[in-house]
């Protein structure tokens, strides 16, 4: 890794293709052969490019917080929806550009390119007391049932911590009704002695 320069970013969980025209997260890893800069970026470039001046795109990479030198961040930036390539059977990859135009590290090849009807689908298997059940979804389908499980989990933590506090308040309540019996206790005691 010290003696190739492309390695000293490593960018993580590169796809073969990706939506175009849609916002893409790129995640990578400094390693501690690099030492970051608040000019370095990170570029989409067609394959087959030669200098760092050949990008389609580029967006900053942000500094890792509390960065000591030597050591591996891991970082992520976003390509907004209107700066990605259209679908258009080219491939492109990410390269990492330091502030002093230096290539660091890139990715594997990828495409921009719209998923077809086979690819949305997908093929989950059940398998619940020894039944053999195929079952079929798009990952549309998949994210929207995710997204509702997301929402409800929301929910359920606000009613979760709505509860925790009447919980408390009852538990502030109980303890201002004990000390309340407790000086009615001792008046009762003070006037059984007054009265004796």
């Amino acid at each position: 890794m010290e003696t190739s320069n492309f390695a000293h970013v490593i960018f993580q969980n590169v796809g073969k293709s990706f939506l175009p025209q849609a916002p893409l997260e790129c995640r990578y890893t400094l390693t501690p052969y690099i030492t970051p800069h608040p000019k370095d970026w990170v570029g989409i470039f067609k394959v087959g490019w030669s200098t760092a001046r050949d990008y389609y795109t580029f967006v900053w990479s942000p500094m890792p917080e509390n960065y000591e030198p030597g050591s591996t961040a891991h970082r992520a930036v976003v390509f907004q929806a209107y700066y990605v390539p259209k679908s258009d059977g080219e491939f492109y990859q990410f390269c990492y550009v330091t502030h002093a135009g230096d290539i660091r590290g890139a990715s594997t090849p990828f495409q921009f390119r719209s998923a077809t009807p086979t690819e949305e689908l997908l093929t989950v298997t059940e398998d619940d007391s020894n039944s053999d059940i195929l079952v079929v979804t798009t990952k549309t389908g998949l994210l929207e049932r995710v997204e509702e499980a997301q929402q409800e989990r929301r929910e359920l933590l606000k009613a979760m911590r709505l509860l925790q506090e009447e919980k408390q308040q009852l538990q502030e309540e109980q303890k201002r009704l004990a000390r309340e019996r407790e000086q009615e206790r001792e008046t009762c005691c003070l006037l059984r002695t007054h009265n004796q």
